[in-house]
């Protein structure tokens, strides 16, 4: 090689050194213009074209250089490197070994071979080669780290969990070795190793996109929806075209409930190539939640005519067919799934729920057990398991509360939090912090009974916050803050977060409104954030929890012995719970049958899904025992002649002709009330009775029949008669709600009596008195509080 060439080659290294790549390449250009045979100069044009990202040209340069100097392992090594990322495996292997037996101490040219084993997805040759460089003398940081990811890809964690935590103590400032161990600590659940682990990146790298992704995604995992969006959304500002991160961007707006947000960032992930299959499952998720079943059927139906195998999205769809009431489509969807994939747990869930609105009790609990067997800590299984089972005539309060103490278990009592909160003041007459927490303080059930007293609460007694589970608003929401203290939106808030702020809050005591309902967050009370812990409410039953102190109850001494329940009983004053809100339909006069001219209706206008086995069997005796007459049901799908068919056929086994049932399906607020007025006398279902629609019942001026059992569940009923002066429609035994029922419908100068002046009755009784429903739980909470510091030892 030329002197000249070779100042040439030397000055073209020092700017290649210094990132100018215009004037590298063109000092080597010039080398190689004044010596053809100048492979050095060959090899720098090569280094420079791989620089600017022109891999292509990058190996004919290499090419020429190995062609002129064929011993240079360092030649080799990177073009073979360069045959690794465009495929050409075999070549490049041959190459790396080649430059491999020329200097076998060089763990560079191992590092690369097992690089090109990776690309070609021979995870295997590449955990070789790695086990082979790290035994060498001195190896870095990285090595390690290499090692690692090869040893994740065989499979063996383990050891991948061994190197990374090498590689963080040879390298404690080596960003790519706390990344990666996070990374696995994240995928093996292991929260608190992965969240010290990014507090090292946040350290080193804080800016680092993969830094923020990794904060992005262990927030996921935390179902920090909020701040994983924050942190993805970071990570976009300084790689705006990531695909990936856009995706999860839109996945945690659409968990989080942002409903426009989501929409935006999906449709810019489209226009970054997410498959549009993607797009329109997630649309569909979020209509879901949204309660928009019309657009999200429309989003979900377009996303699987791109994939018809995409599970997720016909599990989604069976959601929305189940709720709106197509049955026989929801089934043929569920049986599609489980045809495909026989273990697939959401369906397994879905299934059973959907056997649970169509009171198919013993079938649900099969999908559950089946469910759980797969994934034993399921807590959607759980919960519709005990949903289900509280509906049933068949389990008693004893397998009710083993199920429940089962889900404590399994899922609760790992999180629970053992904190003396010595902080907190125990003066047993301050005011204290009281914290609700609910998903439904909107157009529910749940928010008719709370939002009437809230605004009546003594606030020179009580500080109320109520943390809101949900991004679902209405005017009931807006109400509802208007009645409080303070307000925090909890739904993109994950479980521990949620803890540690109601524990910040200072929350004396924490009632949660859900129970094992939707949108429940028992695995944040389960964290015990407030010295008091209370249920009521949205699950008529126990919860199970070794964290939650209390269960709301009426007074009623069988519920005060506690039996049926974990918690400790806490009757309330007069009655479960109050309402003042239900619509001001007009009571049409008479009996109904006398003023429609028709035959006598018995009617229950709960869901369907609340009518046991024991309860088909008694109000078919009572349809045999008075034969003209009628029972008027309701049923999520009512209209559906596949659930309309099975329904006559559960009352046909008892005798009764499917032309003595009305079936109707679910209806329309008004539609709803409007029914009470065809309905002679309700029929109270059992062991589940009705809470909301025994107000309505009352209200509507139509009493109905009830046989209390021996859990909250099956005891609301009673409640409601007694407040209302009908305590003699309270009946004893299965025989005496028997008799009651014909009784009335063969006397209808005493139900007239029965049904006369009831909504003015109502009306005076503490079923709607939201200031003594007020001043009930006022005391309630002033009782607990003293007994937890110990001023009253009851």
């Amino acid at each position: 090689m030329s002197e000249k060439a070779r100042r040439k080659i030397d000055k073209g290294k020092k700017a290649l050194t210094q990132k100018n790549f215009a004037a590298a390449g063109a000092l080597f250009e010039e080398a190689v213009m004044l010596d053809k045979e100048a492979h050095a100069g060959w090899f720098g044009l090569g280094e420079v074209a791989l620089a600017i990202g022109q891999p292509d040209t990058a190996a004919q340069f290499l090419e020429e250089a190995v062609r002129l100097n064929p011993d240079m392992p360092r030649y080799l090594q990177r073009l073979g490197e360069v045959y690794g990322r465009d495929k050409r495996v075999e070549e490049g292997v041959r190459l790396l070994e080649a430059a491999r037996r020329k200097s076998p101490r060089d763990t560079g040219i191992l590092a690369s071979l097992s690089g090109v084993h990776v690309a070609a997805g021979n995870w295997l040759k590449a955990y070789e080669v790695l086990q082979e460089l790290v035994r060498h003398p001195h190896p870095r940081a990285a090595h390690f780290c290499l090692l690692g990811l090869a040893a994740q890809g065989v499979g063996e964690i383990d050891a991948a969990l061994a190197a990374f935590r090498r590689a963080t103590r040879m390298g404690p400032r080596y960003p790519d070795a706390w990344l990666s161990l996070g990374h696995l600590h994240l995928n093996k659940g292991r929260l608190p190793e992965a969240s010290e682990c990014l507090e090292h990146l946040l350290v080193l790298a804080p800016q680092q996109v993969s830094t923020l992704q990794l904060a992005g995604e262990l927030e996921m995992a935390r179902a920090n929806w909020g701040e994983a969006a924050r942190f993805f959304r970071m990570a976009l500002e300084k790689k705006p075209g990531h695909d990936i991160l856009q995706a999860r961007l839109a996945l945690a707006l659409v968990l989080g409930g942002d409903a426009v947000g989501a929409v935006d960032a999906m449709t810019r992930a489209n226009e970054l190539g997410v498959p549009e299959e993607w797009i329109l499952e997630q649309l569909g998720y979020l209509f879901v939640k949204r309660h928009d079943l019309d657009t999200a059927q429309e989003n979900l139906e377009m996303s699987l005519e791109r994939n018809p195998d995409n599970l997720n999205a016909l599990n989604s769809l069976f959601v929305v067919y189940s709720k709106q009431g197509k049955s026989a489509l929801a089934r043929e969807t569920a049986e599609k799934i489980l045809q495909k994939d026989p273990e697939h747990v959401s369906t397994l869930v879905n299934m059973g729920g959907w056997c649970n609105d169509q009171a198919r009790g013993a079938e649900a609990i099969d999908y559950y057990q089946r469910a759980l067997e797969l994934e034993p800590e399921s807590g959607t299984a759980y919960s519709n398991y005990l949903w289900t089972i509280i509906h049933s005539s068949e389990h008693g309060a004893d397998e009710i509360l083993q199920v429940a103490r089962a889900y404590d278990e399994h899922l609760c009592r790992k999180h629970l939090r053992h904190d003396d909160f010595a902080d907190r003041d125990r003066d047993p007459e301050r005011r204290l912090k009281i914290g609700w927490l609910t998903s439904d303080m909107r157009q529910h059930p749940v928010a008719a009974f709370v939002i009437p007293f809230l605004r009546f609460l003594d606030r020179r007694q009580l500080e109320t916050v109520l943390y809101h589970n949900t991004a679902l608003e209405d005017d009931n929401t807006r109400l509802a803050k208007m009645s409080v203290d303070k307000w925090r939106e909890a739904q993109a808030i994950g479980d521990d977060a949620l803890a540690d702020l109601i524990r910040a809050d200072g929350i004396d005591i924490l009632v949660d409104l859900n129970g094992n309902t939707e949108g429940h967050r028992l695995l944040a009370m389960a964290r015990k954030s407030a010295p008091i812990q209370v249920t009521w409410l949205g699950f008529p039953g126990t919860s199970g929890l070794s964290a939650m102190d209390y269960i709301f109850i009426p007074p009623d001494p069988v519920l005060e012995k506690g039996t049926w329940c974990t918690e400790t009983p806490w009757p309330l004053a007069d009655c479960y719970g109050v309402r003042t809100n239900i619509p001001d339909m007009p009571i049409q006069p008479g009996l109904p049958c006398e003023r429609l001219d028709r035959p006598f209706a018995f009617a229950c206008l709960n869901n369907f899904r609340k009518v046991s086995q024991h309860a088909i069997q008694l109000w078919s005796e009572i349809l045999t025992r008075a034969p003209e007459t009628r029972l008027i049901l309701v049923a999520r799908g009512g209209q559906d002649e596949t659930l309309k068919t099975y329904i006559e056929s559960q009352f046909a086994r008892h005798g009764v002709a499917p032309e003595r049932l009305d079936i109707r399906g679910l209806a329309p607020q008004k539609v709803y009330f409007n029914s009470y007025n065809e309905a002679d006398i309700c029929l109270d279902p059992f062991p589940f009775n009705g809470g909301t629609t025994g107000y309505d019942s009352i209200w509507m001026g139509v009493p109905f029949v009830t046989l209390p059992g021996d859990a909250l569940v099956s005891r609301m009923g009673r409640i409601i008669l007694k407040n209302v002066g009908l305590g003699e429609l309270i009946a004893e035994t299965p025989e005496a709600y028997v008799d009651i029922a014909v009784a009335l419908s063969q006397d209808h100068p005493r139900l007239k009596a029965l049904r006369a002046n009831l909504r003015e009755r109502m009306l005076a009784s503490p079923l709607m008195d939201a200031p003594r429903m007020a001043r009930s739980l006022e005391q309630a909470f002033r009782g607990m509080w003293r007994r937890w510091i110990g001023a009253d030892k009851k």
